[in-house]
């Protein structure tokens, strides 16, 4: 179950919306076991219809499959985005005030799945590079030094998009997670655009010299728990 939540926690869509926002970036996620990936992909775009004519404040809800790492390919998970904690309260809200919307949707696909819950949020606004988030590479970490790493994120964001690499980067921390996940409570990303954009960005990280920069600024600071990727279904 530790890892399971951990694969929850780090199944991340991070760049899906064409805006600029000054609010916090927020994502609520499900891991679920037990369920086909196109079938919860339909679920997920029919409750998101039903929820935003129903006054939803989410910015967008999606589902993916992971396809590395630890129970590839029978882990999906449904992730909603938020631009503050107020408007997740208020979709918590109007959806226990609505359960039809989910028993219409995911309710009708087989319910002998089970699923686990997290929040994970950072300090930055919601990105403003739409493409970017289809391919998700991660590694969920045990934040040791927690100023270092997180003054050395934005550099190396840079550094890996100046050597040419097409993808995004950043870091989000758990939260509302179960003892559960520990010692794991944040997690490092690469977002890109497609399985290509981030083949390519990782052959710039695995060249020597990024990965001495990366050893000495950014594994320094954190424990890594959990590797993987993930594709969106929908």
């Amino acid at each position: 179950m530790n890892r399971i939540i951990k694969i929850l926690l780090v199944s991340m869509s991070l760049f899906l919306f064409s805006m600029v926002s000054s609010k916090a970036y927020i994502m609520d996620v499900w891991t679920i076991e037990g369920m086909d990936s196109q079938a919860l992909s339909e679920a997920t775009a029919a409750y998101k219809e039903k929820a935003m004519a129903g006054g939803a404040k989410m910015k967008n809800i999606r589902s993916s499959t992971k396809v590395r790492g630890d129970n590839s390919q029978e882990t999906t998970f449904v992730h909603v985005y938020y631009e503050s904690y107020s408007e997740l309260m208020h979709d918590l809200s109007l959806t226990a005030a609505n359960p039809d919307w989910f028993d219409s949707t995911y309710g009708r696909i087989n319910m002998g799945a089970t699923s686990n819950n997290a929040i994970m949020s950072n300090s930055s606004p919601l990105p403003g590079v739409g493409s970017n988030g289809q391919t998700v590479a991660y590694t969920f970490v045990e934040v040791i030094n927690g100023i270092d790493i997180r003054e050395n994120m934005p550099k190396f964001r840079e550094k890996m998009q100046s050597a040419g690499a097409r993808i995004d980067i950043d870091m989000l921390t758990c939260v509302t997670c179960g003892a559960t996940i520990s010692p794991a409570n944040a997690m490092i990303y690469f977002a890109a655009a497609n399985p290509a954009d981030m083949g390519k960005a990782m052959d710039i990280f695995s060249s020597n010299e990024m990965q001495i920069w990366v050893a000495t600024n950014i594994a320094a600071h954190v424990d890594a728990e959990d590797n993987g990727m993930l594709v969106f279904n929908n």
